[in-house]
């Protein structure tokens, strides 16, 4: 069985200068950018294995396959999108809608709100006794 190396507590300075770098990689504005290999960034990673965070400081570049699975989600976001108007033009409510397409509630009322879609509601309440 091979021995899992310890990651070492680090020390305040090291801490301090991890953060002053993060700061940098912030205020250069590169927080979305996962595969930036400039100066800042380099440097942070660099921090980062040397305080043992990363096995590694260089900074590959993303595949193919991201960008694929990517795609595939826009995809398949826009037919679900499709059935979730046309099942609420029908006058479903999000809870058949979501049972019919075999998709979470909260998806289908997120598709619904950000593309203002109205869902129907049943009403609630006491049923009248004649």
């Amino acid at each position: 069985m091979s021995k899992v190396k310890k990651r070492v507590r680090p020390t305040k300075e090291q801490a301090q200068e991890l953060n002053r770098r993060l700061d940098a990689v912030i205020d250069a504005g590169h927080t979305n950018n996962l595969y930036c290999d400039c100066e800042v960034c380099q440097a942070l990673a660099e921090q980062a294995e040397l305080m043992g965070y990363r096995t590694d400081s260089t900074i590959k570049q993303p595949s193919e396959k991201w960008d694929r699975r990517k795609q595939e989600y826009e995809r398949r976001r826009q037919i679900d999108l499709v059935k979730v108007a046309n099942l609420a033009g029908q006058g479903l409510t999000s809870a058949e809608i979501s049972e019919k397409m075999h998709r979470s509630k909260s998806y289908i009322n997120k598709l619904a709100r950000e593309f203002d879609i109205k869902i129907f509601t049943k009403k609630r309440g006491r049923k009248p006794c004649h």
